[in-house]
């Protein structure tokens, strides 16, 4: 029986529609910049934020997979994993003692207190992160990421929980992110109190200034 119901028929080539720009629709270098921000939101923040390697064999956790009290704080080996993903003007560096140096990467996860992510004392497990398709032109990208994940997304679109605007180049060395755009609340609307809920890494150039909503531009 073909589809007589019209209004089923067409939420049928809609959900079709869907599933085939998820598969199909990424072009190679919008895949490649899609992978780039996937493969760092896989790292464990007991890794990625707090600098804590194996014991055994000094590999990175995993996101969620931290057995207990395996770590081992490596700031060297961490300031390392960071260059593998931004361009150094966006790492913060800092003194720990005399001859080692720590790194600080901008904040993968805006809704999270301090107390939220570390491996031992977090209660719910840190969230598998919402990665819309790129925009890539030539050598520059951008991609929006919703470090909550998807359960907020609703239609129209409420990302109340925070959105990372991530701002790469690729050179020789592969794609490496040269700015992030983090907010706290999302939609960045107008709400009549003068507060606008976004960060930059570092100062914006003028390409990425316009990316600032308009009621901060006063």
């Amino acid at each position: 029986m073909g589809c007589y119901l019209k209004t089923v028929c067409g939420l049928l080539s809609l959900l079709v529609a869907g599933m085939a720009w998820s598969a199909d629709t990424l072009t190679p270098e919008q895949k490649e910049v899609k992978q780039f921000v996937e493969k760092m939101y896989s790292y464990d923040p007991d890794t990625f934020e707090f600098g804590e390697f194996s014991k055994k064999d000094g590999s990175p956790f995993l996101r969620n997979r931290v057995p207990n009290k395996v770590g081992k704080y490596q700031p060297q080996k961490k300031c390392e994993l960071l260059n593998e993903f931004f361009d150094p003007p966006v790492v913060r560096k800092r003194d720990i003692k005399t001859g080692f140096v720590g790194c600080d990467a901008p904040n993968r996860y805006p809704y999270l207190g301090a107390e939220d992510m570390p491996s031992d004392i977090r209660i719910d497990d840190i969230p598998f992160s919402y990665i819309k398709p790129p925009v890539v032109s030539g050598n520059r990208a951008k991609v929006e990421v919703f470090p909550a994940g998807n359960k907020k997304i609703s239609n129209p679109p409420s990302f109340d929980l925070g959105r990372n605007l991530y701002f790469l180049t690729k050179s020789e060395n592969g794609w490496r992110i040269t700015n992030v755009m983090i907010h706290t609340k999302w939609p960045d609307l107008d709400d009549g109190t003068h507060h606008c809920y976004f960060s930059f890494a570092k100062a914006p150039n003028d390409e990425e200034a316009k990316e600032i909503p308009k009621h901060c531009k006063r």
